[in-house]
């Protein structure tokens, strides 16, 4: 890809599979515990990271710089609250996203500690492979929570349309195959600049949020 040398694109496949990997496991887990069998039944409910992944998309890495996971079925039948609890799984995996980033941020905070850098030289000190995945790690996890919030079909945060009317949401659902393409195109082509920088804006500010309070820790 342009602009990318083979040791960006493998850390960034290394890290989509395990963000990836776990956002998948935590929709199956929180649906499993909601009572619905499907996770278990086609063997979703499981932490192999092969279960869930899709070995067309994995490649797209290598080819877009974009991948995205075999999505996990859920049946909100089997929900007490089929709308709720739906939603409740959706967010899974921002949540899931928001919780790795925190914690590569730690990890990042403690191994600057390791080094002897000074706040200022974590984001300074380009030659540290460790201090460079670990910030690349946390920013790609802030943006696929951020990314998955948009309302829109098949992303997560379009379940809240849900709640506010089911039966728009019933009708919208139809045109899923469609909507996805259209917007598979869109971030890829005519609005791939647009959509990546208001991304990276809010990403680049939640990650600045989160690093501050534990800044504040650890220095």
């Amino acid at each position: 890809m342009l602009g990318m040398t083979i040791i960006d694109i493998i850390s960034l496949a290394i890290i989509l599979l395990i963000s990836i990997w776990l956002h998948e496991y935590a929709h199956a887990y929180v649906s499993y515990k909601l009572w619905d069998p499907t996770p278990k039944l086609q063997w979703r409910l499981t932490t192999n990271p092969l279960k869930h992944m899709d070995p067309i998309w994995f490649f797209m890495i290598f080819l877009i710089g974009f991948w995205w996971g075999k999505p996990v079925q859920v049946n909100p039948t089997y929900y007490k609250d089929p709308v709720k609890w739906e939603l409740m799984v959706a967010l899974a995996w921002p949540a899931t996203n928001l919780v790795l980033a925190t914690i590569w941020i730690i990890l990042l905070l403690i191994l600057s500690k390791i080094f002897s850098l000074g706040i200022n030289d974590i984001f300074l000190d380009n030659t540290n492979a460790f201090i460079t995945f670990f910030i690349k790690f946390s920013i790609i996890n802030i943006i696929l929570a951020v990314f998955n919030l948009i309302p829109l079909p098949p992303l997560d945060w379009f379940r809240i349309v849900k709640m506010i009317s089911y039966n728009f949401a019933s009708f919208v659902e139809r045109y899923t195959t469609y909507i996805s393409i259209a917007f598979l195109i869109l971030i890829l082509w005519p609005g791939r600049s647009i959509v990546w920088k208001f991304l990276r804006t809010v990403s680049n500010s939640i990650f600045q949020f989160i690093f501050t309070i534990f800044a504040n820790i650890f220095y």
